[in-house]
């Protein structure tokens, strides 16, 4: 409870400085929604930078690729209830009618390994997602524009990525393969689109969907949806 109240403390104070500066600058960002009294606009910052430091210097590929970081993230909808409380969710329903890019009929380690060669990563920091049926996601992947350098480089590029391509993959309801559905959005691994990110402004199912399709085409194990 004394930690619990530290953290809180020590954000409202976080806050209010970034909330006294941007009456001075305004920077045009989500760095403008910082209120003192809303913990999670200060939040989503904090564990963008973060994310992007996991991103970069991953624990790695063992760590993000592994059974039990992806049991982890299975975990993900039981806390919703509680991240509700707090302003923010770790859970939520796509349409596959809406997000639909196609069937891939082959492993998912064939999937993940062509995904990385387009420049996707594990994704960290995504909610996770579920179908109307009930599938939930077997993976989930964030192309931000490419590669990214290499160090604290990296992190503060990922600073200046300010959107992504998020993949996320489900297995058929048929069995036969694995269903690929993609969104474009505020990228969120820079402070600067964090909150944004978060509550889903400029998302972009369509640009999304677009991009996967072309990066996926030359797959012979891809059947893209018309």
């Amino acid at each position: 409870m004394i930690f619990g109240a530290f953290v809180t403390v020590s954000l409202r104070a976080v806050a209010t400085v970034v909330a006294s500066a941007r009456n001075i600058v305004m920077t045009t960002t989500a760095l403008d929604t910082v209120d003192p009294e809303k913990p999670v606009t200060i939040l989503a910052p904090v564990v963008a930078i973060l994310g992007a430091i996991g991103a970069v210097f991953k624990p790695g590929r063992e760590l993000v690729d592994s059974h039990c970081f992806r049991w982890v993230r299975s975990l993900l909808p039981h806390a919703n209830s509680m991240a509700a409380d707090r302003g923010f969710y770790t859970t939520y329903t796509i349409r596959p009618e809406a997000e639909a890019v196609g069937r891939w009929h082959g492993s998912l380690d064939d999937l993940e390994a062509t995904l990385r060669e387009e420049g996707y990563h594990f994704g960290l920091l995504a909610s996770h997602k579920q179908l109307p049926d009930g599938r939930r996601e077997v993976s989930s992947w964030v192309d931000v524009g490419g590669p990214v350098c290499s160090g604290l480089l990296g992190v503060l590029e990922l600073q200046l990525r300010l959107w992504q391509t998020h993949v996320t993959v489900f297995e058929c309801a048929d069995g036969d393969g694995y269903l690929v559905t993609a969104h474009h959005e505020r990228a969120a691994y820079s402070a600067l689109t964090a909150y944004w990110h978060l509550r889903g402004r400029g998302l972009n199912v369509e640009k999304g969907r677009r991009i996967a399709a072309e990066q996926l085409a030359g797959d012979t194990h891809f059947e893209p949806i018309e």
